[in-house]
Parts: structure tokens; sequence; C-alpha cells
């Protein structure tokens, strides 16, 4: 059985029964329980799954790295009038960084033809900023990973070195308001972190479906974005607990 083929057998039976123990999958399979490790390795840190101990269990589905497909179908309105108010903060002539989440990949198709660069690890924002002559967009190297049609891991980290970055605009999984920003899997998270380092300001992007939620990686705190655009008027105790830190809050559409 290929590696590939026994990852999805592996998903399959943790999601369905909820845990698995590796001395049984190896014998299930007929592999080494060290083969069977080193998968619940990989599935882990592609935020598949979570490791325990003498097995697996299956992540809860705020914590799942969820298919790109999928979550581009979620609140669709939202995420489109999100990317027009971020549309409007890019000028021409900066550099900026955009994730692969789908809330920027509404902003990429938004984004009007105009000198700028964008670098990103999205493969789906690299094509549609393809079809804008104006823009230079630089896709960075690193590992391929399919759920989410994006590069990540040290290459994609190392890349980053060489540019200065005016802007960032990036999303999340889960906003929980006093500790911060998370996202399903440990290179995303990573990434993202990396991206604000070197980046002058930081903008989220996240509708308000996300508050409350916590997923697997925190990426950020929130004084550590500069301004959230999000859709609808926050609830007083969680506008309270971001601003607090320092996060400016700006809703879509209120001007």
């Amino acid at each position: 059985m290929l590696a590939v083929e026994r990852h999805r057998w592996l998903l399959e039976r943790v999601n369905s029964q909820g845990s698995i123990r590796t001395s049984q999958v190896a014998q299930a399979l007929g592999v080494t329980e060290e083969t069977v490790r080193r998968d619940f390795e990989k599935l882990a840190t592609e935020g598949m799954l979570m490791r325990s101990h003498g097995g697996a269990v299956r992540l809860e589905l705020n914590r799942r790295e969820v298919s790109v497909q999928d979550r581009a179908r979620q609140n669709i309105g939202a995420k489109k009038a999100i990317a027009a108010a971020a549309a409007d903060r890019i000028q021409p002539g900066q550099t900026v960084y955009f994730d692969a989440s789908t809330t920027v990949l509404q902003l990429a198709s938004a984004l009007p033809d105009q000198p700028l660069t964008v670098i990103t690890n999205g493969l789906q924002i690299a094509t549609a900023l393809a079809e804008k002559s104006e823009i230079d967009c630089v896709l960075l190297g690193g590992a391929l990973r399919a759920t989410s049609l994006s590069t990540g891991g040290w290459a994609s980290e190392k890349s980053l070195e060489i540019y200065h970055i005016d802007a960032a605009f990036l999303s999340c999984r889960g906003i929980d308001p006093e500790r911060g920003m998370s996202d399903a899997a440990e290179v995303h998270a990573r990434l993202k972190h990396v991206v604000m380092e070197r980046s002058d300001e930081v903008v989220l992007l996240a509708d308000a479906s996300k508050i409350g939620l916590a997923s697997s990686y925190f990426f950020a705190r929130p004084g550590d974005i500069d301004v959230w655009i999000t859709d609808r008027v926050l609830a007083p105790q969680v506008s309270e607990a971001v601003t607090a830190q320092g996060l400016r809050v700006h809703v879509a559409g209120k001007g």
C-alpha cells in the first residue's frame, strides 16, 4: 500500500471511530509501528488529526484543515465585502503579501490591475493575479499542500528574507478575543508568523463566524495585528477585548 493510500485509510478510520491505536493500525496494514507513527506525525503536522499516547484521535471540525474547495463555498457574501474593503487599502507601488486563504483569494479577484508586487504562497491566488498584467506576482516555493493548494515549510519561510513587505493580508480559522488568531495546520501558522515579522502592517481578513473558535496553532495575539476587517459589528465584549490590545476593527461597508 502506498503512503497516500495509507493516509487516506487512516483518516477514514480516525474520523469514523474517533481514535485509533498504532499497534492495531500496524497489524491491519501489515506495516511496522514506526511507519504508522511517521504517518501520524505527517498527518498531525498537516492539521488532519491529533497525536495521542499510543495512537491518534480525530480533530474537531474547527481544528481540521478543510479543503480549499469546501472553504471557498462558505460565507461568500461576507468574504466579498471584506475583500472589497481590503482592496481599498492597497496603493500602487506597494509590495504586499497574500496568504492562501479563500477570503484573500476574493481580494486577489477584486484587486484592480495596477503596478504592484504581490508575494503569495497560494496557487489559486497566483493564478487569479496572472490575468492582471500590471501586477508582479511572486509565488513562494516550498512543499506543495494539496488540501490548501499552497506552499509552505522551510523553503517558503527562508525565501521571505529578501523582501520588504508593506502590508500582509492574512486570514485564520479561529479568533479567540484574548488568545488571538489560530490556524489548523502548523505549517500555515508558522509561515504567517514569519510574514508578520517582516511586514510594516498586518491586516486580518476574517468574518465574524470565526469568533470564539480556536484551532490547533495560534500564530498571533490581537495586539500583533494592526487592522481586522470583518463583515459585521462585533459584540461589545469582543470589541472591547481586542481593541484593548491595540487591534483596530473595521467593518466592511461601514466607511
